[in-house]
């Protein structure tokens, strides 16, 4: 089932679901506007980190003109006062890294967060995962343009997670034969998958350990992730 949602729709549905927390800081979709089309990911984190610089009604009203991709361009803060160069911070260079082993242009995927308010870090008092809920439909819509072979999300607790907040949306006695484990090469951790049908497509479902502290570049993760995907 195709609902036809086009790309200049999406800031009149973040106004109706969520523009309420306008005046939070926050920020939506990581990649340019350019990645709203269909492509073969969507990444997929918690939210985004730190004190905070950008109001959310703000940096919403660029997303159909946005050019940046946060993974690449933006010179994020190292502790207190110093900075990584551009595109150089740990984190951004796990996703570049991934993407790349996954054969993807880093600035070809569209790349987001299930919840778009700021906090530093999931236990900070700011934090606050119902709003899960109140963004899910502009992923919904963003799913709908992408149209995404895969829906990458990292980090995979079973609380407070966006892969666990995608398997409790998707995952059921349905399809709960396509779940697969597989060791992260990383400790105890596991990288996880399912296929569920998202409006009569097909999509599939990974959530790897947080690529804060988890690099999933080995050759057996990257091979599983392709061969589950079929990207």
């Amino acid at each position: 089932m195709d609902i036809g949602i086009k790309k200049e729709q999406l800031l009149g549905i973040a106004t109706q679901q969520f523009g309420h927390l306008y005046n939070r800081f926050g920020e939506g979709i990581y990649s340019s506007h350019e990645t709203l089309r269909e492509g073969d990911i969507y990444l997929l984190g918690l939210n985004p980190g730190g004190e905070g610089h950008t109001l959310l009604g703000d940096f919403m009203s660029k997303t159909l003109t946005r050019t940046d991709n946060s993974y690449l361009d933006e010179i994020w803060v190292n502790g207190q006062s110093s900075k990584y160069k551009k595109g150089s911070a740990p984190l951004q260079k796990r996703i570049q890294a991934l993407l790349e082993g996954l054969n993807q242009n880093v600035a070809d995927v569209c790349a987001s967060n299930l919840i778009f308010t700021t906090s530093k870090s999931s236990q900070d008092s700011n934090f606050n995962f119902g709003f899960a809920g109140t963004f899910w439909p502009f992923h919904q819509a963003v799913i709908e343009i992408v149209k995404p072979k895969v829906i990458i999300t990292f980090g995979n607790g079973k609380l407070h997670s966006p892969f666990g907040f995608l398997k409790s949306m998707y995952c059921d006695e349905s399809n709960l034969n396509t779940f697969e484990t597989i060791p992260a090469e990383h400790g105890e951790r596991q990288c996880y998958g399912f296929k569920a049908d998202i409006n009569g497509r097909s999509t599939a479902i990974i959530g790897l350990p947080h690529l804060s502290y988890y690099s999933p570049n080995k050759e057996p993760i990257l091979k599983w992730m392709k061969e589950f995907s079929g990207i």
